[in-house]
Protein backbone atom coordinates (compact mmCIF):
# COMPACT_ATOMS: atom_id res chain seq x y z
CA UNK A 1 0.00 0.00 0.00
CA UNK A 2 2.82 2.38 0.92
CA UNK A 3 4.62 1.70 -2.37
CA UNK A 4 1.42 2.41 -4.32
CA UNK A 5 0.95 5.71 -2.48
CA UNK A 6 4.54 6.74 -3.20
CA UNK A 7 4.16 5.82 -6.87
CA UNK A 8 0.92 7.77 -7.10
CA UNK A 9 2.58 10.79 -5.49
CA UNK A 10 5.48 10.73 -7.96
CA UNK A 11 3.14 10.43 -10.93
CA UNK A 12 1.03 13.37 -9.74
CA UNK A 13 4.20 15.41 -9.14
CA UNK A 14 5.51 14.64 -12.62
CA UNK A 15 2.15 15.51 -14.23
CA UNK A 16 2.04 18.78 -12.30
CA UNK A 17 5.62 19.57 -13.31
CA UNK A 18 4.89 18.81 -16.96
CA UNK A 19 1.70 20.84 -16.78
CA UNK A 20 3.56 23.98 -15.83
CA UNK A 21 5.50 23.73 -19.10
CA UNK A 22 2.47 23.02 -21.27
CA UNK A 23 -0.87 24.66 -21.97
CA UNK A 24 -2.58 23.19 -18.86
CA UNK A 25 -2.52 26.54 -17.11
CA UNK A 26 -1.81 28.78 -20.07
CA UNK A 27 -3.98 31.66 -18.94
CA UNK A 28 -2.62 31.56 -15.41
CA UNK A 29 1.02 31.45 -16.47
CA UNK A 30 0.72 34.41 -18.82
CA UNK A 31 -0.48 36.70 -16.05
CA UNK A 32 1.89 38.61 -13.79
CA UNK A 33 1.58 37.92 -10.04
CA UNK A 34 -0.36 40.56 -8.14
CA UNK A 35 1.29 40.16 -4.74
CA UNK A 36 5.00 40.30 -5.71
CA UNK A 37 7.22 41.53 -8.55
CA UNK A 38 7.56 39.28 -11.58
CA UNK A 39 10.43 38.84 -14.01
CA UNK A 40 8.30 40.68 -16.58
CA UNK A 41 7.95 43.86 -14.52
CA UNK A 42 10.89 43.85 -12.11
CA UNK A 43 13.65 46.47 -12.57
CA UNK A 44 10.98 49.04 -13.39
CA UNK A 45 11.99 51.54 -10.70
CA UNK A 46 14.89 52.61 -8.49
CA UNK A 47 13.84 50.51 -5.50
CA UNK A 48 13.81 47.32 -7.55
CA UNK A 49 17.21 48.07 -9.11
CA UNK A 50 18.58 48.72 -5.63
CA UNK A 51 17.24 45.36 -4.47
CA UNK A 52 18.87 43.60 -7.42
CA UNK A 53 22.18 45.36 -6.83
CA UNK A 54 22.11 44.37 -3.17
CA UNK A 55 21.64 40.77 -4.23
CA UNK A 56 24.53 41.06 -6.67
CA UNK A 57 26.81 42.60 -4.04
CA UNK A 58 26.01 39.66 -1.79
CA UNK A 59 28.17 37.57 -4.13
CA UNK A 60 31.19 39.39 -2.70
CA UNK A 61 30.57 37.34 0.42
CA UNK A 62 32.30 34.31 -1.04
CA UNK A 63 32.76 32.15 2.05
CA UNK A 64 33.66 28.73 3.34
CA UNK A 65 32.74 28.06 6.98
CA UNK A 66 31.69 31.73 7.16
CA UNK A 67 35.29 32.76 6.47
CA UNK A 68 35.95 34.78 3.27
CA UNK A 69 37.71 32.75 0.60
CA UNK A 70 40.27 35.51 0.15
CA UNK A 71 41.61 34.49 3.57
CA UNK A 72 41.50 30.78 2.81
CA UNK A 73 43.24 31.10 -0.55
CA UNK A 74 46.67 31.66 0.97
CA UNK A 75 46.38 28.21 2.55
CA UNK A 76 46.55 26.76 -0.96
CA UNK A 77 50.10 28.14 -1.16
CA UNK A 78 53.34 27.99 0.80
CA UNK A 79 52.62 30.75 3.35
CA UNK A 80 49.58 29.41 5.23
CA UNK A 81 48.12 26.05 6.23
CA UNK A 82 44.59 24.83 6.88
CA UNK A 83 44.04 22.05 9.37
CA UNK A 84 41.09 19.86 8.50
CA UNK A 85 41.06 20.86 4.83
CA UNK A 86 38.68 23.75 5.48
CA UNK A 87 37.78 25.39 2.21
CA UNK A 88 39.47 22.39 0.50
CA UNK A 89 42.70 24.34 0.77
CA UNK A 90 44.77 21.44 2.10
CA UNK A 91 43.67 19.42 -0.92
CA UNK A 92 44.70 22.23 -3.26
CA UNK A 93 47.97 22.85 -1.43
CA UNK A 94 48.96 19.20 -1.50
CA UNK A 95 48.14 18.78 -5.17
CA UNK A 96 45.86 15.88 -4.27
CA UNK A 97 42.97 16.85 -6.51
CA UNK A 98 41.27 15.88 -9.73
CA UNK A 99 38.84 17.49 -12.15
CA UNK A 100 36.06 16.12 -9.93
CA UNK A 101 37.23 17.90 -6.76
CA UNK A 102 34.34 19.94 -5.34
CA UNK A 103 36.47 23.06 -4.78
CA UNK A 104 36.82 23.80 -8.48
CA UNK A 105 33.13 23.29 -9.20
CA UNK A 106 32.00 25.35 -6.20
CA UNK A 107 34.23 28.30 -7.13
CA UNK A 108 33.29 28.11 -10.81
CA UNK A 109 29.59 28.00 -9.94
CA UNK A 110 29.84 30.88 -7.47
CA UNK A 111 31.63 33.09 -9.98
CA UNK A 112 29.26 32.44 -12.87
CA UNK A 113 26.23 32.80 -10.62
CA UNK A 114 27.54 36.19 -9.53
CA UNK A 115 28.14 37.17 -13.16
CA UNK A 116 24.59 36.08 -14.03
CA UNK A 117 23.22 38.40 -11.33
CA UNK A 118 25.12 41.32 -12.84
CA UNK A 119 24.01 40.39 -16.35
CA UNK A 120 20.40 40.16 -15.22
CA UNK A 121 20.57 43.75 -14.00
CA UNK A 122 22.26 44.98 -17.16
CA UNK A 123 19.80 43.15 -19.41
CA UNK A 124 16.66 44.41 -17.69
CA UNK A 125 17.34 47.78 -16.09
CA UNK A 126 16.21 49.60 -19.23
CA UNK A 127 12.67 49.23 -17.89
CA UNK A 128 13.50 51.98 -15.41
CA UNK A 129 15.40 54.32 -17.73
CA UNK A 130 12.49 56.78 -17.94
CA UNK A 131 11.70 56.84 -14.22
CA UNK A 132 15.14 57.28 -12.63
CA UNK A 133 17.66 60.07 -13.02
CA UNK A 134 20.38 59.69 -15.67
CA UNK A 135 22.99 59.94 -12.89
CA UNK A 136 21.44 57.11 -10.91
CA UNK A 137 21.03 54.96 -14.01
CA UNK A 138 24.68 55.35 -15.03
CA UNK A 139 25.86 54.68 -11.46
CA UNK A 140 23.77 51.50 -11.17
CA UNK A 141 24.94 50.29 -14.57
CA UNK A 142 28.54 50.98 -13.59
CA UNK A 143 28.18 49.02 -10.34
CA UNK A 144 26.82 45.99 -12.20
CA UNK A 145 29.62 46.13 -14.75
CA UNK A 146 32.20 46.38 -11.96
CA UNK A 147 30.74 43.30 -10.30
CA UNK A 148 30.91 41.35 -13.54
CA UNK A 149 34.52 42.42 -14.08
CA UNK A 150 35.47 41.50 -10.51
CA UNK A 151 34.38 37.89 -10.81
CA UNK A 152 35.82 37.50 -14.29
CA UNK A 153 39.17 38.72 -12.96
CA UNK A 154 39.21 35.81 -10.52
CA UNK A 155 37.96 33.32 -13.10
CA UNK A 156 40.77 33.98 -15.59
CA UNK A 157 43.28 34.16 -12.73
CA UNK A 158 42.28 30.70 -11.53
CA UNK A 159 41.20 28.83 -14.66
CA UNK A 160 42.71 30.71 -17.61
CA UNK A 161 40.38 30.76 -20.62
CA UNK A 162 36.70 30.82 -19.61
CA UNK A 163 33.45 31.47 -21.50
CA UNK A 164 32.66 35.18 -21.79
CA UNK A 165 28.99 35.75 -20.96
CA UNK A 166 27.58 39.27 -21.01
CA UNK A 167 23.85 38.50 -21.24
CA UNK A 168 21.42 36.15 -19.55
CA UNK A 169 21.61 32.85 -21.40
CA UNK A 170 18.74 30.75 -22.66
CA UNK A 171 19.00 26.97 -22.86
CA UNK A 172 19.34 27.26 -26.63
CA UNK A 173 22.57 29.28 -26.41
CA UNK A 174 24.04 28.05 -23.12
CA UNK A 175 26.70 25.80 -24.68
CA UNK A 176 29.57 28.25 -24.98
CA UNK A 177 33.22 27.38 -25.59
CA UNK A 178 36.03 28.96 -23.61
CA UNK A 179 37.07 32.47 -24.59
CA UNK A 180 40.82 33.22 -24.64
CA UNK A 181 41.75 34.97 -21.39
CA UNK A 182 43.36 37.86 -23.30
CA UNK A 183 39.99 38.53 -24.93
CA UNK A 184 38.18 38.25 -21.60
CA UNK A 185 40.68 40.73 -20.16
CA UNK A 186 39.74 43.26 -22.84
CA UNK A 187 36.07 42.87 -21.88
CA UNK A 188 37.07 43.39 -18.23
CA UNK A 189 38.83 46.60 -19.23
CA UNK A 190 35.72 47.80 -21.07
CA UNK A 191 33.54 47.16 -18.03
CA UNK A 192 35.97 48.86 -15.67
CA UNK A 193 36.57 51.84 -17.95
CA UNK A 194 32.82 52.40 -18.04
CA UNK A 195 32.65 51.96 -14.28
CA UNK A 196 35.50 54.39 -13.62
CA UNK A 197 33.85 56.99 -15.84
CA UNK A 198 30.43 56.72 -14.19
CA UNK A 199 31.12 55.88 -10.55
CA UNK A 200 31.61 58.64 -7.98
CA UNK A 201 35.05 59.25 -6.50
CA UNK A 202 33.64 59.05 -2.97
CA UNK A 203 30.33 57.99 -1.45
CA UNK A 204 28.44 59.12 1.64
CA UNK A 205 28.49 56.92 4.73
CA UNK A 206 25.00 55.70 3.85
CA UNK A 207 26.51 53.98 0.80
CA UNK A 208 29.47 52.34 2.52
CA UNK A 209 30.44 49.16 0.71
CA UNK A 210 29.41 50.31 -2.76
CA UNK A 211 32.14 50.55 -5.39
CA UNK A 212 33.74 53.82 -6.46
CA UNK A 213 35.90 55.17 -9.24
CA UNK A 214 39.00 54.23 -7.27
CA UNK A 215 37.81 50.64 -6.89
CA UNK A 216 37.26 50.34 -10.65
CA UNK A 217 40.72 51.69 -11.45
CA UNK A 218 42.38 49.55 -8.78
CA UNK A 219 40.66 46.39 -10.03
CA UNK A 220 41.76 47.21 -13.55
CA UNK A 221 45.34 47.55 -12.31
CA UNK A 222 45.05 44.17 -10.53
CA UNK A 223 43.61 42.37 -13.55
CA UNK A 224 46.27 43.86 -15.83
CA UNK A 225 49.08 42.89 -13.47
CA UNK A 226 47.80 39.32 -13.12
CA UNK A 227 47.90 38.94 -16.91
CA UNK A 228 51.24 40.71 -17.44
CA UNK A 229 49.81 43.81 -19.11
CA UNK A 230 52.24 45.99 -17.22
CA UNK A 231 51.60 49.24 -19.08
CA UNK A 232 47.87 49.14 -18.33
CA UNK A 233 48.58 48.10 -14.73
CA UNK A 234 50.93 51.04 -14.17
CA UNK A 235 48.55 53.52 -15.79
CA UNK A 236 45.51 52.36 -13.84
CA UNK A 237 47.40 52.27 -10.53
CA UNK A 238 48.77 55.75 -11.16
CA UNK A 239 45.23 56.97 -11.85
CA UNK A 240 44.20 55.72 -8.39
CA UNK A 241 47.20 57.47 -6.82
CA UNK A 242 46.33 60.70 -8.61
CA UNK A 243 42.79 60.76 -7.23
CA UNK A 244 44.20 62.05 -3.96
CA UNK A 245 41.55 60.16 -2.00
CA UNK A 246 43.56 57.30 -0.50
CA UNK A 247 46.49 57.09 1.88
CA UNK A 248 48.17 54.48 4.03
CA UNK A 249 46.78 54.03 7.52
CA UNK A 250 49.48 54.88 10.09
CA UNK A 251 49.37 51.53 11.91
CA UNK A 252 49.75 48.33 9.90
CA UNK A 253 48.50 46.13 12.74
CA UNK A 254 45.49 48.32 13.57
CA UNK A 255 44.56 48.43 9.88
CA UNK A 256 43.14 44.91 10.23
CA UNK A 257 41.31 45.60 13.49
CA UNK A 258 38.08 47.47 14.20
CA UNK A 259 40.19 50.55 14.89
CA UNK A 260 41.42 50.75 11.29
CA UNK A 261 38.27 49.59 9.52
CA UNK A 262 37.12 51.87 6.70
CA UNK A 263 40.22 54.03 6.89
CA UNK A 264 41.45 56.00 3.89
CA UNK A 265 43.53 52.98 2.91
CA UNK A 266 40.45 50.86 2.28
CA UNK A 267 39.24 51.08 -1.31
CA UNK A 268 36.72 48.25 -1.14
CA UNK A 269 35.73 46.07 1.80
CA UNK A 270 33.27 43.37 2.77
CA UNK A 271 31.07 44.82 5.50
CA UNK A 272 29.16 42.93 8.15
CA UNK A 273 26.51 43.66 10.72
CA UNK A 274 25.92 41.75 13.92
CA UNK A 275 22.17 41.66 13.23
CA UNK A 276 22.37 40.74 9.56
CA UNK A 277 25.44 38.85 8.39
CA UNK A 278 28.63 38.00 10.25
CA UNK A 279 31.80 35.93 9.88
CA UNK A 280 33.42 33.20 11.92
CA UNK A 281 36.93 34.46 11.21
CA UNK A 282 37.85 34.56 14.93
CA UNK A 283 36.75 30.95 15.38
CA UNK A 284 39.17 29.68 12.74
CA UNK A 285 42.08 32.02 13.54
CA UNK A 286 41.99 32.25 17.34
CA UNK A 287 43.88 30.14 19.86
CA UNK A 288 42.37 27.22 21.77
CA UNK A 289 42.30 29.13 25.06
CA UNK A 290 39.85 31.56 23.44
CA UNK A 291 37.73 28.66 22.11
CA UNK A 292 39.26 29.09 18.67
CA UNK A 293 40.09 26.30 16.26
CA UNK A 294 43.62 27.45 15.30
CA UNK A 295 42.68 26.05 11.89
CA UNK A 296 44.10 28.66 9.51
CA UNK A 297 47.70 29.35 10.52
CA UNK A 298 50.92 30.86 9.12
CA UNK A 299 53.71 28.50 8.07
CA UNK A 300 57.32 28.39 9.21
CA UNK A 301 58.21 29.24 5.63
CA UNK A 302 56.39 32.57 5.85
CA UNK A 303 57.92 33.36 9.26
CA UNK A 304 61.42 32.82 7.87
CA UNK A 305 60.69 34.97 4.82
CA UNK A 306 60.37 38.13 6.91
CA UNK A 307 63.67 39.98 6.70
CA UNK A 308 65.60 41.75 9.42
CA UNK A 309 65.24 45.44 10.17
CA UNK A 310 68.29 46.19 8.03
CA UNK A 311 66.34 44.89 5.04
CA UNK A 312 68.45 41.75 4.61
CA UNK A 313 67.27 38.11 4.63
CA UNK A 314 67.91 36.27 7.87
CA UNK A 315 70.77 34.25 6.38
CA UNK A 316 72.60 37.44 5.39
CA UNK A 317 71.82 39.89 8.19
CA UNK A 318 74.23 40.27 11.14
CA UNK A 319 71.18 41.24 13.20
CA UNK A 320 69.68 37.76 13.05
CA UNK A 321 70.21 35.61 16.12
CA UNK A 322 68.87 32.05 15.77
CA UNK A 323 68.61 31.84 19.57
CA UNK A 324 66.31 34.90 19.50
CA UNK A 325 64.79 34.50 16.05
CA UNK A 326 61.99 37.06 16.42
CA UNK A 327 64.18 40.00 17.40
CA UNK A 328 65.27 42.66 14.90
CA UNK A 329 62.78 41.46 12.30
CA UNK A 330 60.52 43.31 9.88
CA UNK A 331 57.81 44.64 12.24
CA UNK A 332 55.14 43.11 10.01
CA UNK A 333 56.19 39.70 11.34
CA UNK A 334 54.94 40.46 14.83
CA UNK A 335 52.07 42.62 13.60
CA UNK A 336 50.78 39.90 11.26
CA UNK A 337 51.62 36.77 13.25
CA UNK A 338 51.27 35.71 16.87
CA UNK A 339 54.70 34.40 17.86
CA UNK A 340 55.72 32.50 21.00
CA UNK A 341 56.26 34.80 23.96
CA UNK A 342 53.53 37.21 22.90
CA UNK A 343 50.42 38.04 24.92
CA UNK A 344 47.15 37.23 23.17
CA UNK A 345 43.77 37.83 24.75
CA UNK A 346 45.42 38.00 28.14
CA UNK A 347 47.33 34.72 27.64
CA UNK A 348 51.09 34.36 27.39
CA UNK A 349 51.37 32.36 24.17
CA UNK A 350 53.84 29.49 24.51
CA UNK A 351 54.19 26.39 22.33
CA UNK A 352 57.17 24.44 23.73
CA UNK A 353 56.00 20.90 24.54
CA UNK A 354 57.11 21.26 28.16
CA UNK A 355 55.11 24.47 28.64
CA UNK A 356 52.04 22.70 29.98
CA UNK A 357 51.42 25.73 32.21
CA UNK A 358 51.46 29.36 31.20
CA UNK A 359 50.32 32.76 32.49
CA UNK A 360 46.99 34.53 32.14
CA UNK A 361 46.03 38.08 33.00
CA UNK A 362 42.94 38.27 35.19
CA UNK A 363 41.14 40.96 37.16
CA UNK A 364 43.19 39.89 40.17
CA UNK A 365 46.51 39.98 38.36
CA UNK A 366 48.56 37.37 36.54
CA UNK A 367 47.87 33.75 37.41
CA UNK A 368 49.28 30.42 36.29
CA UNK A 369 46.92 28.28 34.17
CA UNK A 370 46.94 25.13 32.09
CA UNK A 371 48.37 25.77 28.65
CA UNK A 372 45.95 24.26 26.15
CA UNK A 373 48.12 25.67 23.33
CA UNK A 374 50.38 22.71 24.18
CA UNK A 375 48.07 20.10 25.66
CA UNK A 376 45.19 20.35 23.16
CA UNK A 377 45.63 17.99 20.23
CA UNK A 378 44.24 20.61 17.84
CA UNK A 379 46.23 23.64 18.92
CA UNK A 380 48.13 25.35 16.11
CA UNK A 381 50.16 22.74 14.28
CA UNK A 382 52.80 25.22 13.09
CA UNK A 383 53.26 26.96 16.43
CA UNK A 384 51.98 30.30 15.11
CA UNK A 385 48.68 32.16 14.77
CA UNK A 386 47.49 35.17 12.82
CA UNK A 387 47.28 38.64 14.31
CA UNK A 388 45.79 39.90 11.07
CA UNK A 389 41.99 40.05 11.22
CA UNK A 390 42.09 38.74 14.79
CA UNK A 391 40.71 41.56 16.94
CA UNK A 392 40.58 40.61 20.61
CA UNK A 393 37.36 42.60 20.91
CA UNK A 394 35.67 39.57 19.32
CA UNK A 395 36.99 37.16 21.97
CA UNK A 396 35.28 35.20 23.29
CA UNK A 397 31.70 36.48 22.97
CA UNK A 398 31.75 37.21 19.24
CA UNK A 399 34.04 34.41 18.15
CA UNK A 400 31.36 33.07 15.81
CA UNK A 401 29.74 36.38 14.90
CA UNK A 402 32.39 38.92 14.02
CA UNK A 403 31.42 42.09 12.17
CA UNK A 404 35.02 43.12 11.43
CA UNK A 405 35.21 44.28 7.78
CA UNK A 406 37.50 42.37 5.44
CA UNK A 407 39.36 44.44 2.86
CA UNK A 408 39.16 43.39 -0.77
CA UNK A 409 41.19 46.23 -2.29
CA UNK A 410 43.47 48.59 -0.39
CA UNK A 411 45.86 51.37 -1.27
CA UNK A 412 49.08 49.51 -0.36
CA UNK A 413 48.26 46.97 -3.08
CA UNK A 414 47.87 49.79 -5.59
CA UNK A 415 51.27 51.25 -4.69
CA UNK A 416 52.97 47.87 -5.05
CA UNK A 417 51.14 47.17 -8.32
CA UNK A 418 52.37 50.48 -9.72
CA UNK A 419 55.92 49.75 -8.62
CA UNK A 420 55.98 46.19 -9.96
CA UNK A 421 54.46 47.14 -13.29
CA UNK A 422 57.02 49.89 -13.82
CA UNK A 423 59.84 47.57 -12.77
CA UNK A 424 58.74 44.88 -15.23
CA UNK A 425 58.72 47.51 -18.00
CA UNK A 426 62.20 48.54 -16.82
CA UNK A 427 60.92 52.08 -16.30
CA UNK A 428 62.51 52.38 -12.87
CA UNK A 429 62.47 55.94 -11.61
CA UNK A 430 62.00 57.83 -8.36
CA UNK A 431 58.22 57.29 -8.47
CA UNK A 432 58.82 53.53 -8.19
CA UNK A 433 61.11 53.97 -5.21
CA UNK A 434 58.66 56.37 -3.57
CA UNK A 435 55.75 53.92 -3.96
CA UNK A 436 57.70 51.06 -2.37
CA UNK A 437 59.06 53.27 0.39
CA UNK A 438 55.60 54.47 1.39
CA UNK A 439 54.75 50.86 2.20
CA UNK A 440 58.07 50.07 3.88
CA UNK A 441 58.38 53.20 5.95
CA UNK A 442 54.95 52.82 7.49
CA UNK A 443 56.39 49.92 9.50
CA UNK A 444 59.85 51.42 9.95
CA UNK A 445 61.73 49.34 7.39
CA UNK A 446 64.69 51.13 5.81
CA UNK A 447 64.01 52.90 2.53
CA UNK A 448 65.22 51.40 -0.72
CA UNK A 449 67.18 53.32 -3.35
CA UNK A 450 67.18 53.19 -7.12
CA UNK A 451 68.71 49.94 -8.30
CA UNK A 452 68.75 47.58 -11.26
CA UNK A 453 65.72 45.69 -12.48
CA UNK A 454 66.53 42.36 -10.82
CA UNK A 455 67.17 43.89 -7.41
CA UNK A 456 64.06 46.04 -7.60
CA UNK A 457 62.03 43.02 -8.74
CA UNK A 458 63.19 41.04 -5.70
CA UNK A 459 62.31 43.96 -3.44
CA UNK A 460 58.78 44.44 -4.71
CA UNK A 461 58.09 40.70 -4.65
CA UNK A 462 59.22 40.56 -1.05
CA UNK A 463 56.97 43.50 -0.21
CA UNK A 464 53.94 41.85 -1.82
CA UNK A 465 54.60 38.60 0.04
CA UNK A 466 54.75 40.04 3.55
CA UNK A 467 52.57 43.12 3.14
CA UNK A 468 49.66 41.21 1.58
CA UNK A 469 49.89 37.91 3.50
CA UNK A 470 46.47 36.45 4.38
CA UNK A 471 44.79 38.65 1.78
CA UNK A 472 44.50 36.09 -1.02
CA UNK A 473 47.25 37.27 -3.38
CA UNK A 474 49.97 34.66 -2.99
CA UNK A 475 48.39 32.04 -5.27
CA UNK A 476 48.13 34.47 -8.17
CA UNK A 477 51.57 35.96 -7.52
CA UNK A 478 53.56 32.71 -7.51
CA UNK A 479 51.77 31.63 -10.67
CA UNK A 480 52.42 34.79 -12.67
CA UNK A 481 56.00 35.00 -11.37
CA UNK A 482 56.40 31.40 -12.59
CA UNK A 483 57.95 30.32 -9.29
CA UNK A 484 55.20 28.01 -8.00
CA UNK A 485 57.12 24.97 -9.19
CA UNK A 486 60.01 26.09 -6.94
CA UNK A 487 58.16 27.24 -3.81
CA UNK A 488 55.28 24.79 -3.55
CA UNK A 489 56.73 21.24 -3.52
CA UNK A 490 58.04 19.86 -0.26
CA UNK A 491 57.28 19.44 3.41
CA UNK A 492 55.09 21.79 5.41
CA UNK A 493 56.98 22.29 8.65
CA UNK A 494 55.13 22.06 11.94
CA UNK A 495 56.47 22.81 15.41
CA UNK A 496 60.04 21.84 16.16
CA UNK A 497 60.78 18.49 17.68
CA UNK A 498 61.42 18.83 21.40
CA UNK A 499 65.01 17.59 21.11
CA UNK A 500 65.83 20.33 18.58
CA UNK A 501 63.64 23.14 19.93
CA UNK A 502 66.52 25.46 20.82
CA UNK A 503 69.03 24.43 18.17
CA UNK A 504 70.62 27.64 16.81
CA UNK A 505 69.96 26.89 13.15
CA UNK A 506 69.82 29.57 10.49
CA UNK A 507 68.22 28.32 7.27
CA UNK A 508 69.59 29.24 3.88
CA UNK A 509 67.21 31.50 1.98
CA UNK A 510 67.02 30.45 -1.66
CA UNK A 511 66.58 32.80 -4.65
CA UNK A 512 62.80 32.57 -4.25
CA UNK A 513 62.87 33.71 -0.63
CA UNK A 514 62.32 30.22 0.74
CA UNK A 515 64.15 28.81 3.79
CA UNK A 516 66.13 25.62 3.31
CA UNK A 517 66.89 23.69 6.49
CA UNK A 518 69.41 20.87 6.83
CA UNK A 519 67.66 17.69 7.91
CA UNK A 520 64.31 19.47 8.21
CA UNK A 521 62.42 16.26 8.94
CA UNK A 522 64.66 15.75 11.98
CA UNK A 523 64.25 19.29 13.27
CA UNK A 524 60.52 19.77 12.60
CA UNK A 525 57.34 17.78 12.74
CA UNK A 526 56.12 17.36 9.16
CA UNK A 527 52.42 18.18 9.07
CA UNK A 528 51.78 17.68 5.34
CA UNK A 529 53.57 17.36 2.02
CA UNK A 530 52.92 19.63 -0.94
CA UNK A 531 53.16 18.62 -4.56
CA UNK A 532 53.19 20.79 -7.66
CA UNK A 533 53.47 19.69 -11.27
CA UNK A 534 54.49 22.57 -13.50
CA UNK A 535 52.92 21.00 -16.58
CA UNK A 536 49.41 21.26 -15.06
CA UNK A 537 49.13 23.02 -11.69
CA UNK A 538 49.61 26.58 -12.90
CA UNK A 539 45.87 26.53 -13.61
CA UNK A 540 42.97 24.93 -11.82
CA UNK A 541 41.11 22.30 -13.87
CA UNK A 542 37.81 23.10 -15.53
CA UNK A 543 35.24 21.16 -13.44
CA UNK A 544 34.55 17.84 -15.15
CA UNK A 545 30.84 18.05 -14.41
CA UNK A 546 30.73 21.30 -16.44
CA UNK A 547 32.45 19.61 -19.36
CA UNK A 548 29.98 16.73 -19.10
CA UNK A 549 27.14 19.18 -19.55
CA UNK A 550 28.84 21.47 -22.08
CA UNK A 551 31.09 19.39 -24.37
CA UNK A 552 32.28 22.59 -26.06
CA UNK A 553 34.37 23.31 -22.96
CA UNK A 554 37.93 22.02 -23.20
CA UNK A 555 40.13 20.95 -20.28
CA UNK A 556 43.30 22.65 -19.13
CA UNK A 557 46.61 20.92 -19.97
CA UNK A 558 47.64 17.97 -17.83
CA UNK A 559 44.18 17.07 -16.56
Amino acid sequence: MLKKMKLKYHIIALIAFACTFSSCEKDLLTKNPLDSPSSETFFSNQTEIDIALTGAYRSFYWHSQRVPYILWLDASTDIAWSRGDFGSMLTAQGGQYTTETDLFYEVWTHMFTAIAKANNILDNMERAVDVVSPEYYADAQAQARFLRAYFYTYLIGLYGDVPWVDHILELSNAHLPRTPKAEVLQHIYEDLDFAAENLPTTRPSTETGKVTKGAALALKARAALWLDDFQTAAEAAKAVMDLGVYELYPSYQDLFQYKGADSKESILSQHYNIDVFVTQVPRYLANREAAGYSALVPTQTLVDMYRCTDGKPIDESPLYNPLKPFEHRDPRLDQSIVIPGEWINGLWFQTHPDSTKTFKQTANGITRVNNVEVTNAYATFTGYLWNKYMDEADLPENITQSSLPVMMIRYAEVLLTYAEAKIERNEIDQSVVDAINQVRQRVGMPPVSLAGQEEMRNTVRYERTVELALEGFRLFDIRRWHIAEHVMPGNVLGRRQKAHWFDPITPDIDPYGHPIYPNESTIFQIISVNQFRKEKNYLWPIPQREINIIPELTQNPGY
